[in-house]
């Protein structure tokens, strides 16, 4: 009788102890969930990683060749006529300082202003052992960015239009990259625009690089055709 009674407790337990949930099924699947994310978390950290470090490479690899660049036996050529031809009919107020071997004009217009900086670097004695087109590329993209920064609270997030471009033929080649930028905190817009032109010809390499920032967009459609004219008068 005993038996049958604590039979009949025990099953009641049972059925009360289900219906308050207390009795679970399986945790198999919370287990899984756990373990599928936890090796999604590793493979995006590992990926993040490499890429990370891909370009970390890349930046070494880069700086590397600037400071290989800057150190051979390299010299700067005249550029005044280059320079003076460009200039001539400018409509921004301009000043041009010349040290170094790097001619640097300062333009200032009514609301903006930039600057550009014309260089020419004979290679005939650098002994260098890269080929020319990884030549233009690196230098040129090295003085864009640098270029580019000098535009103050501006990002290439901020470039509504980009452009880049290397080209080479037989012993020449010629390197392109311009953005504009057009920026507005909703009282005031910025119109910008950068640019760096190179060429590579007979062993002399031209570089013209410069960034103009202004609330006129005029005087960013301005500053773009003073740098066609510096691209004209560069000899390719």
């Amino acid at each position: 009788m005993k038996a049958k009674v604590m039979t009949a407790i025990l099953a009641v337990f049972m059925l009360t102890m289900t219906a308050c949930g207390t009795i679970s099924p399986p945790i198999q699947n919370a287990v899984t969930e756990t373990t599928t994310t936890t090796a999604e978390s590793i493979h995006d950290s590992a990926a993040s990683s490499e890429a990370e470090s891909s370009l970390e490479n890349e930046k070494i690899k880069t700086d590397t060749f600037i400071a290989e660049f800057f150190d051979s036996d390299i010299s700067f050529v005249d550029t005044s006529e280059l320079v003076a031809e460009a200039m001539k009919g400018c409509s921004f107020d301009n000043e041009t300082d010349n040290s170094n071997g790097v001619q640097k004009i300062t333009l200032k217009g009514t609301n903006g202003g930039g600057s550009i900086e014309v260089m020419c670097i004979d290679l005939s004695k650098s002994g260098l052992s890269y080929d020319m087109e990884y030549i233009l590329e690196n230098l040129g993209d090295h003085y864009f960015r640098q270029t580019a920064a000098q535009m103050n609270g501006i990002t290439e997030d901020d470039f509504v239009s980009a452009y880049r471009m290397t080209s080479s033929v037989v012993s020449k080649g010629k390197y392109q990259r311009y953005g504009s930028v057009q920026k507005s905190d909703g009282m005031a817009t910025q119109f910008g625009y950068t640019e760096t032109y190179a060429v590579l010809s007979e062993d002399k390499l031209t570089v013209v690089s410069g960034a103009f920032l202004s609330s006129d967009m005029m005087e960013r459609q301005s500053f773009s055709q003073l740098m066609a004219k510096f691209a004209e008068n560069v000899k390719y």
